[in-house]
């Protein structure tokens, strides 16, 4: 779950709510770049809200999982990452 909890000053919700959008949008396409630039663009989606990036698709590897999540970390204005990857061919493990 993402903490997305903003504080707007009264009267100004649409210009916050524009700079927000503005943000996403410099977000999304800067973690296009990264993701095209790496070669994992194929592979991986993601959900840009609020600064807030969501990762999404299936890896190859553990280490390719904790990979993308560190490049989205690098974006300029992200806050968060939720890294919802999936280790392809891994089998899902629960902890007591």
């Amino acid at each position: 779950m993402a903490d997305e909890i903003g504080v707007r000053p009264k009267g100004d919700e649409s210009t916050a709510k524009k700079v927000d959008s503005e943000l996403d949008a410099g977000i999304d396409k800067n973690l296009e770049a990264m993701l095209v630039k790496h070669r994992i663009n194929r592979a991986v989606r993601y959900d840009v809200n609020n600064g807030v990036v969501t990762l999404k698709g299936d890896v190859a590897s553990q280490g390719q999982r904790s990979y993308v999540e560190k490049l989205a970390q690098q974006v300029p204005n992200v806050k968060q990452v939720v890294n919802a990857l999936e280790v392809k061919n891994q089998r899902a493990t629960s902890t007591k």
